[in-house]
């Protein structure tokens, strides 16, 4: 399959030429004195009137503020802040953060929901069909407001059987003022546990914002085996236009290593049994813990190692009606898993990824009364460095919202998929050939404010599952 097939640096330049078109008006609209109703079925890129509070719960979203967030306990990852979140579940097999650590929402695992970096997906990248996230790789220090939809009705998530989680980062202040505000911290728990983190956030100018962001994770873990070792730079840069938009370019390093917890058995002659760590037989190890690696001895790398490189330009232009997104992204991604055997031998799986794309969408903008329109459409390219689209997604979407009287609202439309793949011939491996589908996908949900406390819904809607 070869279609829409440049760099970075190509995508750069189209995303430049939308760019353009905001920094054409002369003038924009005085913002309205009146609150504006805040609709929590859009994308959340831009400050929002929740902020001050730690977490709000709505019949359609939860949305946490990262920096107000307090619980009992370390929190450190994202898992630590969503655990806390109404209808998810966070299941973890040790103290060690792992990269196949199970989120659930509503009981749906990873397969069946999708997560989003300020818009953008962050699930499902290279052409392996890997399915899980590797949580290990999102460091929170970068992360302003995490926003989790339950259910798929809303449009503008794609491939969200269950849900989306979207996490919107930080962008530095608009200010005139040199200081930045900044912290650093420090953290220590059992099992050798050390976290140190720092971050700065600030601008100049009235024209520039920058967050930056640095952190190192490192811990034994209570299983033999089971130790981390993370660390990761992020940064935003971000400019302010003169038309109350912005352009921001971010970018992240994420390298880290996960120890797969080794079996330990003194029935056992091939574990090599250490006394100062718990039992673990090999009848115990199930592919929840240790994923397609299965039982892992002592005596060799017993681990998951990662790293990735991100990229992405992203514009937030208001408009006199609604506003403007658009983004280009790419990430880079290497990542190898190691097995010592119980005969001595061992094994690896070493794979690069890469995944690109562009979206731009036109939201919440009130064409005629009581109705919010959205309308927008991505590609995505996903594959290695060597066959960048071996997956090609297109789609396309228009939404409405239309608030039927104070207490009813509807929401829907719907989202076409255009979906292209490397295969072969049925029964023929020298036949290459390329896998076409496409789908349309209709979503509508009503909801109903029954009183201050309580809200009826009914949705229904038709989602396709990326492989």
């Amino acid at each position: 399959m070869k279609i829409i097939k440049f760099g970075l640096s190509g995508w750069i330049g189209l995303f430049l030429l939308f760019c353009i078109v905001p920094l054409g008006f002369a003038q924009v609209e005085e913002k309205s004195e009146e609150e504006k109703v805040y609709r929590l079925d859009k994308v959340i890129v831009r400050d929002h009137p929740l902020k001050d509070e730690s977490m709000v719960v709505t019949p359609q979203a939860t949305i946490i503020n990262v920096d107000e967030f307090k619980k009992a306990g370390k929190v450190d990852t994202i898992q630590d802040i969503l655990s806390e979140a109404l209808g998810i579940n966070v299941l973890s097999s040790s103290v060690t953060p792992a990269q196949n650590e199970g989120v659930y929402i509503r009981g749906m695992d990873q397969s069946r929901y999708q997560v989003f970096m300020d818009g953008r997906p962050i699930r499902l990248h290279g052409s392996h069909g890997y399915f899980k996230l590797d949580w290990t790789s999102i460091p929170l220090d970068i992360v302003d407001t995490i926003e989790v939809v339950r259910g798929s009705h809303s449009l503008l998530f794609p491939f969200s059987m269950g849900g989306a989680v979207n996490l919107i980062t930080k962008k530095g202040k608009q200010t005139r003022d040199l200081r930045p505000s900044g912290s650093a911290k420090m953290g220590f728990g059992a099992f050798g546990n050390q976290s140190y983190s720092a971050s700065l956030n600030g601008g100049m100018l009235d024209h520039i914002g920058y967050a930056i962001a640095a952190a190192h994770r490192e811990g034994d873990g209570y299983l033999r085996g089971n130790d981390y070792d993370t660390d990761n730079i992020n940064g935003r840069l971000t400019l302010y236009l003169p038309t109350d938009g912005m352009i921001t370019y971010g970018i992240d390093h994420v390298d880290t290593v996960t120890g797969y917890a080794v079996i330990n058995d003194p029935d056992d002659p091939a574990s090599n049994y250490d006394p100062d760590y718990p039992v673990v037989k090999a009848g115990d190890v199930d592919t929840f813990s240790h994923d397609y690696e299965g039982t892992c001895y002592a005596g060799g790398a017993n681990q998951w190692e990662r790293t990735v490189n991100d990229q992405s330009l992203l514009l937030e232009q208001p408009l006199p009606i609604g506003q403007l997104r658009g983004q280009v992204y790419q990430q880079l991604s290497k990542r190898d898993r190691y097995r010592h055997n119980a005969d001595g031998t061992d094994s690896s799986n070493y794979k690069e990824e890469f995944t690109g794309g562009v979206a731009m969408d036109y939201l919440d903008f009130n064409a005629f009364e009581a109705h919010y329109l959205s309308i927008g459409g991505d590609y995505r390219n996903q594959g290695t460095p060597s066959n960048k689209d071996f997956y090609a997604i297109t789609a396309l979407y228009a939404q409405d919202v239309w608030d039927i009287n104070p207490d009813t609202s509807l929401t829907f439309g719907t989202r076409w998929y255009k979906f292209q793949s490397d295969a072969y011939e049925l029964g023929d491996t020298s036949k290459p050939t390329t896998r076409v589908e496409r789908e349309w996908c209709p979503k509508a949900r009503l909801d109903y404010n029954w009183n201050e406390t309580i809200s009826l819904y009914a949705a229904v809607s038709r989602e396709m599952r990326m492989p």
